[in-house]
């Protein structure tokens, strides 16, 4: 290839690339999606007026970069707005929220069920045979036009066992449906299911209205979705024996990416040996996949070319159509996921290059990936996996540029034909290939290490040491012999040799969780960490690039002074940080979770709701968002009550962070450390007491104490709306008062106790914003200068009520909603009079621009209910 070529063509890819993918960042849209194709259009044609012009005398070396940098990043601006702006089109309208459709549907994946529960009040498991299922639909017809072809999740609670057996990939049903806004929870640090729904392609969420209109099945599933059925009911049969594969649910994520039946502790093994990327279908596991299938094309060629005499195709003819064949197959079968489909692409362009005998460049095969996956998906960008598989290949290419041929110590590795008289040093040259193979691994896994040191703080608030080594040995087992015999046993017609095959990588797979297990004892494991600074960042960034730069370039130990310098941040002589009290009301839901953290000391009241399904805001949200803050242990952890969207996420929170001390009414917290106890996959959770709320005890955590005001009495159950422990949190001269769901009686009864009660300056509205609490004795009684309503957005029960809501704006307090706003996070500092205020939903995304008053982080004016 031309030099002046190879440098101007990856540049102008990179150039479209980050035109195409910065555009998911931007605050908001600007103009619409018929503009952005005009413009596309005519920078198009720009674009190809210069480059038919390129030999024209009059042209200027000033035209290089316009040409070659300039217009690319216009062109992929352009492309990644139309897109973006056709994504939004592609929404559920907000005055559809809510309403029931009847549809015509057809399942588009892999139905996820689980035991009917109950959906409300403690779990209860529901007659035997009922399920609950989840799984996404295309509407195919439907008499309002803004819903055809539009792709939905969906839910259909307590599934009759006759239905359920018919709920497969590619079934058609009719069914009414009630659509949501796609909507989430937004927290700092936390996952984003906004855009993820977004990305995803989701117009709306929803569930099935069963009760008012019975779904009708209309046809089976076909084709390569009843082929994705056929294999999941074969790997998931238990026969009258009991017999069957005892890694199934691994074989099943590892085939089909379903990783629905994969058990916690399973789950806890492979995220501390850092190997649970093995479990989720992505460009690695077609490339292994292609990989292995190279492999047996090749040695099958040359067997077929010993009987052919070579005559009929060359051996790497058939190893590349082998790979392909492999890699298309298996991107099938796993449902055909956006990284599945880039990942195939990629093998395709490799297989064509390497059977046309051309040699590819690796910035430019790069920077070609990089591209094409955005111009296929520009809201890519938005997935993790999008990062840490090219932030990975890219390392490796940067690490290993120029010596993929080299040895030990950078000696080449003898590929030429064998010499005479080579026989005699046969085993002396194939030691040197393993050494060879073991430290070109442990190098590749340091680069992958390196590079991906960054994105996982980032992303997973921490890092697995173990996994630096044990990697080394998965990806190669796991690619070369498991995945192979997982996909040749789903393509095998023959039900014997299909059991044998798969009986084999469940037995491999036995041994590798075996061996997980035992290394996971020795080295140290997953290690939380705190999301650094935006300055510490960028130094980390630096500090792997250069330390990933080949031998011999100037500069690379520079990437070594970081690690003095992160230290010092370790050392106890540090300055001492100005006392700040902060108090942080997260987006639950329907439910509640607040925290508050002083400089040495952290306090959790409520961890908001848990799920049937296994979901829990104390392990996705509340944890996660401490965790990243640097707080891995609790002081105190106060759970209001025993209703789920209060204490449904204590067990989660138990199971993810050292907990002090446990505070509860009456009997409940006994109950709950002991149900986090059981519900434990390794060691028991570490909960040192359990004391229960009393009026007239406090507790006190450094500057922070908390003044118990409710219950009266230990003698309680704890799981009553009116059992609520109510706290007053103090720091200094700052009041918080935090009321559960106590209602109109107990309000009044506090007014009576305490007389005296000072004006605080939050108050967290009991029940959430009901009616049946917030009274005027209460207002009277506690005068906030803010309030805080934790509720879901326009949730069925109605929260906050608008007589509640006009009942605080007329006492002049300030009112913050998190459905409207997200995470609310309150900081006093030392000399501040009033806190500093955030909203979550205040950091502007153009998928949020529709948020009314986010910006503000204030309530917006809440519309009439009907009653």
């Amino acid at each position: 290839m031309n030099p002046a070529v190879r440098t101007r063509v990856p540049g102008a890819l990179w150039a479209c690339a980050v035109g195409i993918g910065q555009v998911a960042f931007w605050p908001r849209l600007p103009g619409t999606a018929d503009l952005a194709g005009g413009a596309l259009l005519a920078l198009g044609a720009m674009s190809l007026l210069a480059l038919t012009s390129r030999n024209r005398a009059h042209r200027g070396r000033w035209q290089i970069p316009v040409v070659g940098i300039l217009l690319p990043f216009l062109l992929g601006t352009c492309w990644g707005l139309q897109w973006n702006h056709r994504a939004l089109e592609q929404r559920l309208p907000p005055e559809l929220h809510g309403t029931d459709h009847d549809v015509r549907v057809e399942l588009m994946s892999l139905v996820h069920r689980s035991p009917a529960a109950s959906r409300f009040g403690p779990p209860a498991a529901l007659p035997s045979g009922y399920q609950d299922a989840r799984f996404r639909a295309r509407i195919i017809h439907t008499d309002d036009p803004r819903l055809h072809n539009r792709t939905l999740q969906l839910g259909w609670y307590r599934v009759a066992p006759a239905d359920a057996a018919r709920l497969t990939t590619g079934s058609r049903w009719q069914m009414r449906v009630r659509l949501k806004e796609p909507r989430g929870s937004v927290n700092p640090h936390t996952f984003d299911y906004e855009a993820w729904l977004l990305e995803q392609g989701l117009f709306a969420t929803g569930y099935v209205r069963d009760r008012d209109q019975l779904p009708v099945h209309i046809a089976a599933g076909s084709g390569v979705g009843a082929l994705r059925d056929a294999l999941r009911r074969q790997l998931s049969h238990q026969t009258a024996e009991g017999a069957g594969y005892t890694q199934a649910s691994l074989i099943r994520a590892l085939l089909l990416g379903d990783r629905s039946g994969i058990d916690t502790p399973t789950k806890t093994l492979l995220q501390r040996t850092g190997t649970a990327h093995l479990l989720a279908i992505s460009g690695l596991h077609v490339g292994m996949v292609a990989g292995a299938f190279f492999l047996f094309g090749w040695f099958f060629g040359r067997l077929f070319g010993a009987f052919t005499g070579g005559r009929w195709c060359s051996p790497l003819t058939i190893a590349g159509f082998a790979a392909l064949s492999g890699a298309l197959g298996y991107t099938l079968i796993s449902g055909a996921p956006l990284s599945a489909q880039r990942a195939l692409l990629m093998t395709a362009v490799a297989m064509v290059a390497l059977l046309c005998r051309r040699r590819m460049d690796g910035q430019l095969t790069l920077a070609l990936a990089v591209c094409g996956v955005l111009l296929w998906q520009p809201l890519a960008v938005l997935n993790a996996g999008f990062w840490l598989s090219f932030i990975a290949v890219g390392a490796l290419l940067l690490r290993f540029q120029g010596r993929l041929n080299a040895g030990v110590g950078g000696t080449p590795v003898e590929t030429s034909a064998r010499p005479a008289g080579a026989g005699k040093g046969g085993a002396r040259r194939l030691a040197q290939v393993l050494c060879t193979w073991l430290v070109n691994g442990v190098r590749s896994q340091w680069a992958i290490f390196l590079g991906l040191l960054v994105p996982s703080v980032l992303i997973f608030h921490g890092i697995s040491l173990s996994g630096l080594l044990i990697n080394l040995v998965a990806i190669p087992w796991v690619g070369l012999s498991i995945l192979p015999l997982i996909l040749l046993g789903a393509l095998c017609p023959l039900l014997p040799l299909k059991t044998l095959l798969w009986t084999l990588a469940d037995l491999q797979l036995s041994w590798l969780l075996a061996l997980f297990g035992w290394l996971d004892g020795l080295a140290p494991g997953w290690q939380v960490l705190p999301v650094p600074g935006p300055w510490v960042t960028v130094l980390l960034v630096l500090s792997a690039l250069a330390l990933l730069l080949p031998k011999g370039v100037p500069g690379r130990g520079l990437g070594l002074l970081c690690f003095p310098v992160i230290a010092v941040g370790a050392t106890p002589w540090q300055r001492p940080a100005p006392a700040t009290f902060e108090l942080s009301v997260l987006d639950v839901g329907q439910g509640l979770a607040v925290t508050a953290t002083t400089a040495q000391h952290t306090v959790i009241f409520d961890t908001g709701a848990s799920t049937a399904r296994g979901w829990s805001a104390g392990a996705g949200i509340v944890a996660p968002y401490l965790r990243a803050r640097g707080r891995p242990s609790v002081d105190g952890l106060i759970v209001s009550h025993g209703d789920r969207d209060h204490a449904g996420g204590a067990a989660g929170v138990m199971a993810m962070l050292a907990v002090d001390q446990l505070f509860a009414p009456g009997r409940l917290g006994q109950r709950l450390s002991a149900q986090a106890a059981a519900d434990a996959t390794g060691p028991p959770p570490l909960v040192i007491g359990t004391q229960p709320c009393v009026a007239g005890s406090s507790v006190q955590f450094g500057e922070l104490a908390v003044r118990w005001m409710w219950p009266l009495s230990p003698a309680l159950n704890g799981e009553e709306n009116d059992h609520s422990c109510v706290g007053l949190l103090t720091w200094r001269d700052t009041r918080v008062l935090l009321t559960g769901d106590i209602s109109r009686r107990v309000e009044a009864r506090l007014a009576a106790l305490y007389p005296d009660f000072a004006p605080v300056d939050v108050l967290v509205a009991p029940h959430h914003g009901s009616r049946t609490s917030s009274s005027p004795a209460l207002l009277a009684w506690a005068a906030p200068q803010r309030v805080v309503f934790s509720a879901g957005y326009r949730h069925h029960f109605g929260h906050p009520h608008p007589q509640v809501v006009s009942r605080y704006r007329a006492l002049g307090a300030q009112l913050f909603n998190t459905a409207e706003l997200g995470a609310v996070e309150f900081q006093w500092r030392e000399q501040d009079d009033a806190p500093s205020v955030q909203c979550a939903r205040g950091v502007a995304k153009f998928w949020r621009a529709s948020d009314g008053g986010a910006s503000a982080c204030m309530l917006s004016p809440v519309h009439p209910r009907q009653d």
